[in-house]
């Protein structure tokens, strides 16, 4: 048997569906971004439930991403398997989204939650990016709008491959700006009924000018030179999948990847100057980071019965990194340099045992990591268990789920020779999960999620003598989760998702950022005849915390915006005209940097399969 790909959410070795999955997923599928067309990763991103961007494109500046108020280092981003997380980053190995382009996607999808026994320091949950596949014809377009908003795409495939080129640029210049361009190839074919073979390339490259973190931004910062950070990802990757046709292996599934990650990077920021939080400031930097990254992967699944599936599998990564910095104290001129590498082998299993109305599923990953300058291996393992239970013909289902997890430290953190700490530990969390969710048919389909997440060991900054990276601190988060939709009798369809959670420090040392107590959305799609839709999405962010050096600690108030789109066909061309942020409601990101306003959008695709017909339609 061949699952869809759409079946097989990542959150799980073995093939699962959103809905049935035990963690909160959710897939944003090509009908879902079409009506965003135009948009970045972080806009689209951000306006799901427990999801929250501290910047955007526009103001030039890191996108880190907060899922379930974990850091940002505990969310892994893949995009079409190939995991983008750096650990050269000064963030722990976290992605900065503004780094990505969106106009060539498939589908996205979001789990919320542990997902560490499929996937390498997933603690948090994980993103996954999708670029389309192969589909003979070709196909356009453009976006223009507002703030400088520029983009284009153009893909042209056959039967089996598939090439596609895109660019993206936002934000005015003197505040602000980004850029990211991308150009993917892929190529699938199919041997016989047994066996696919997959391969996919991928080259981009970013540009970011910004002003710097903790500087104020616009509104306060003393020094007006923007941070500019450039990079450019090389990504290759080689999937085969083999089913037994006959025998005793009939119905099991053989997988293999091989993968390669390359990335440079160059940072200039002239530092920030001294203000109320910091006398000192933070001085000038250039860097240059080189990261590279091997992984083979193999895993297998099979039916044991008609009650049991059994998953298991392989995996070893080598990583490679370079840093290389010059840190400008005015009198002086410091030089920052390291080199590390890491080797980490895996096994992993999954096991799911199905009967009646009872579901059944545990996991267990074991790692053993090597790095360089340490004479004895890390080893963790990673268990995962649930339970869930059908509850009858139109009463739908609960389950459970607790899950351990570790994370190994950067190599930012145990390299950098200021402030870099070879005797980190590994960073720890536990993971618990309650779920209600109603039938997919009901009239209103809902799922509530409570869930609980306790994170151990976090690396933190010690400011000394002498400064140093270390394993102090903790994060506990605890919330619910919602989402529910309903299809009116006149083809009008709403959804509702929301999240109110608490993310605090139990030991009272400090007050988190960017982590809202509140957190709520809605869309509403009104199909205005056959190949015509408005759509309205409101999205309310709660207040959160925030700092800066010049202005010390703050609160920024929440902001609730309205966005409105119109989109039309005409055979194979589609347009949209959207107005972002509609009531042009203010607020802050970041301390002095503002939420973008009013914006008109205009985005147009062509697209084309062979035979002279669209490549889809309208919901």
């Amino acid at each position: 048997m061949q699952l869809l790909d759409e079946e097989r959410i990542t959150a799980s070795a073995l093939p699962t569906t959103a809905a049935a999955a035990t963690q909160h997923v959710t897939v944003l599928r090509r009908a879902e971004l079409d009506a965003m067309r135009g948009q970045s990763l972080s806009e689209i991103l951000s306006r799901q439930a427990g999801v929250v961007i501290d910047r955007g494109p526009r103001s030039g500046g890191y996108g880190a991403l907060y899922l379930r108020g974990a850091d940002p280092s505990h969310v892994v981003v893949l995009i079409d398997h190939v995991r983008q997380n750096d650990p050269l980053s000064s963030r722990g190995s976290a992605v900065d989204l503004n780094t990505l382009s969106t106009d060539d996607i498939e589908r996205i999808e979001i789990v919320r939650g542990n997902a560490s026994v499929a996937n390498v320091e997933a603690m948090a949950g994980l993103i996954h990016i999708f670029t389309r596949r192969a589909a003979a014809g070709a196909g356009a377009g453009a976006s223009i709008g507002g703030d400088g908003l520029r983009g284009g795409q153009a893909a042209w495939s056959g039967d089996g491959w598939r090439i596609g080129a895109t660019q993206r640029e936002d934000g005015d210049g003197s505040e602000g700006f980004h850029r990211s361009r991308a150009a993917n190839a892929g190529w699938e074919h199919d041997f016989g009924e047994t066996t696919t073979l997959r391969a996919a390339l991928r080259a981009s490259d970013s540009e970011n000018r910004g002003f710097a973190d903790d500087s104020g931004g616009a509104r306060y910062a003393v020094l007006r030179a923007l941070d500019v950070r450039r990079s450019e990802t090389r990504q290759l990757s080689l999937r085969g999948e083999f089913r037994p046709a006959a025998g005793r292996l009939e119905g099991s599934v053989f997988e293999v990847q091989l993968a390669t990650l390359s990335r440079d990077g160059d940072e200039t920021t002239p530092g920030v100057a001294p203000g109320l939080r910091d006398p000192f400031g933070l001085p000038a930097l250039t860097a240059r980071t080189d990261y590279s990254r091997d992984e083979l992967h193999a895993a297998w699944r099979m039916p044991l019965g008609e009650a049991w599936l059994l998953g298991a599998g392989v995996q070893q990564q080598r990583e490679r990194g370079r840093f290389d910095s010059l840190i400008d104290f005015g009198f002086f001129a410091l030089p920052a340099e390291f080199e590390l590498r890491r080797r980490t082998d895996s096994a992993f299993a999954e096991l799911r045992w199905q009967r009646g109305d009872w579901t059944v599923q545990g996991g267990l990953r074991h790692e053993r990591t090597y790095d360089d300058g340490r004479d004895d291996a890390r080893g963790a393992t990673h268990p995962m268990l649930s339970l869930q239970h059908a509850l009858g013909e139109g009463r739908g289902q609960w389950g459970v789920s607790v899950a351990r997890s570790s994370k190994a430290p950067s190599f930012y953190a145990l390299g950098h020779p200021l402030v870099g700490n070879a005797g980190l530990r590994a960073e720890r969390a536990l993971h618990r999960e309650i779920y209600y969710a109603n039938d997919a048919g009901s009239a209103w389909p809902t799922r509530i999620t409570l869930f609980s997440a306790r994170y151990r060991d976090l690396v933190d900054f010690d400011a000394g003598p002498p400064p140093q990276l270390v394993n102090r601190a903790r994060i506990e988060a605890d919330g619910l989760e919602w989402r529910g939709g309903h299809r009116f009798g006149n083809d009008w369809r709403l959804q509702l998702d929301g999240t109110w959670m608490r993310v605090r420090d139990p030991d009272g040392g400090v007050e988190l950022r960017h982590r809202p107590r509140v957190q709520f959305g809605a869309q509403l799609a009104v199909p205005l005849g056959e190949r015509r839709e408005l759509s309205l999405m409101l999205r309310h962010l709660g207040r959160r915390f925030d700092s800066s050096i010049p202005t010390g600690d703050r609160w920024l108030r929440a902001t609730t915006t309205l966005d409105l789109g119109l989109r039309q066909r005409w055979g194979p061309v589609q347009w949209l005209l959207s107005v972002d942020n509609l009531a042009d409601a203010r607020g802050e990101e970041v301390i002095g940097i503002d939420t973008p306003g009013r914006r008109v959008r205009l985005s147009l695709q062509w697209d084309m399969q062979s035979g002279g017909m669209p490549s889809g339609g309208m919901p």
